[in-house]
């Protein structure tokens, strides 16, 4: 057993399971087989959802497991097994050799140190983690009843974190539900029109004609109008300032180069620059126009954006509208994922030029109006989670340290470990 305050290399504490990928006519999409992971494609907030099968696996992770990616730009990525995976060559599996508890000790470890193990990556192209890497990075390891205190306090953090997103998730799917009814499916005007009550206050319902009219596309509510992005929404494509400008040090004003630091609903404030050239405001929905074309947040500070990301707000101003109308087009961003010399990328020309439906500026305005209140949930969601990661950031190495005393449980004593 390792001593209080010792450094062990992970090797030594931990089984690594390096990704080996099957024969590509092994490969199917109808559950035949292992459910295979092959990179961070398929990846989720805290689980995978794998979409291939492989009748002919070769490598494992085991329920428990820490999935880490290995290879290209997503290297540092993680999520957690939920069930045996078969794991192709761009997914490590780690798993602490004396159980869960310490499974989540060390993938604690590895978030706060993650810096300093992707330093080691290796490649001239992509760069990519060894098993001679993860063996030989070095964590704290003290001593088992001091481990498994730091885990419960750690959890208990993380535990919080995660009730606040399943929140967030849920008050999403309630404003983009909203949405889709109102603007994509216009179901209160097919209420109106068949003579049903739309289930809505009357003063909402007011807002939407009883009838639709032909256009090129297709019947839309009468007295709307057809449009494009262009036309119905302000839009800033992001322009990249000199490297130099950029920094970790939290000088200047946030940046996003592209979509790496997006998250469920806002980026983290990672890169910083001091010569921006592109804003975007507070409450601008975020788009990322390169590889990959049509992935959304919404900027929570005023922000720079370098040429993978545009920032689009309503003419109206309306922040939310603008929001979940971007949400809505991301099927129509997928054909444009494919195209280009190296990565997929749309023009400013071709994303002006999408169709959209112009519906009158009222009913846009009390849309803000009726999800305001669930968004406005949301960011607090995300405002307090920021302040528990970094307390639990800043609790980790004093934990492990030992500055910080701690009440563990050892079987059925309490032990003050100091």
């Amino acid at each position: 057993m390792a001593n209080d305050g010792q450094v062990m290399p992970l090797g030594d504490v931990a089984h690594i399971v390096m990704g080996l990928s099957p024969k590509g006519d092994t490969y199917n999409n109808d559950g035949v087989g292992e459910p295979l992971l092959n990179g961070p494609t398929e990846f989720g907030a805290i689980y995978p959802s794998a979409t291939l099968y492989t009748t002919d696996p070769s490598r494992f992770s085991e329920p428990g497991d820490i999935l880490f990616c290995v290879r290209g730009s997503t290297t540092g990525r993680m999520n957690w097994a939920d069930r045996r995976y078969a794991i192709g060559r761009g997914i490590a599996a780690v798993r602490a050799k004396t159980g869960s508890t310490d499974t989540y000790y060390v993938y604690s470890c590895i978030a706060h140190y993650l810096d300093r193990l992707l330093a080691l990556t290796s490649g001239s192209v992509f760069p990519s983690l060894s098993t001679g890497h993860f063996n030989s990075f070095e964590i704290p390891w003290p001593a088992n009843h001091r481990r498994g205190a730091i885990v419960h306090i750690l959890r208990s953090l993380d535990d919080k974190i995660e009730l606040n997103r399943r929140m967030s998730r849920t008050l999403e799917k309630m404003a983009a539900a909203i949405f889709k009814s109102w603007f994509i499916d216009f179901a209160p005007v097919h209420a109106k029109a068949e003579g049903r009550d739309p289930g809505l206050p009357a003063e909402v319902s007011d807002l939407f004609p009883s009838s639709f009219e032909d256009s090129e596309l297709g019947p839309i509510p009468k007295g709307w109008a057809c449009s494009t992005v262009g036309d119905e929404f302000n839009l800033t494509m992001g322009q990249s300032p000199p490297g130099d400008t950029y920094n970790e040090a939290r000088e200047g004003v946030p940046f996003f180069q592209g979509r790496r630091d997006f998250g469920f609903r806002f980026p983290t404030n990672r890169v910083y620059c001091t010569a921006p050239t592109r804003y975007a405001a507070r409450g601008d929905t975020l788009m990322s126009v390169r590889a990959p074309v049509g992935d959304v947040n919404m900027a929570i500070d005023r922000c720079s954006i370098g040429r993978g990301v545009a920032a689009a707000r309503h003419k109206s101003t309306s922040i939310f509208y603008t929001y979940y109308a971007f949400r809505s087009l991301r099927e129509r961003f997928e054909v444009y994922n494919g195209e280009g010399t190296v990565f997929g990328s749309i023009s400013q020309k071709d994303l002006r030029a999408i169709p959209w439906l112009a519906p009158d500026d009222v009913v846009v305005s009390r849309f803000d109006q009726v999800v305001g209140p669930i968004d406005q949930r949301v960011e607090i969601n995300e405002v307090q989670n920021r302040r528990l990661a970094g307390l639990r950031d800043s609790l980790l190495p004093k934990l492990m340290s030992g500055d910080i005393e701690l009440l563990a449980t050892d079987g059925d004593r309490n032990e003050e470990v100091r």
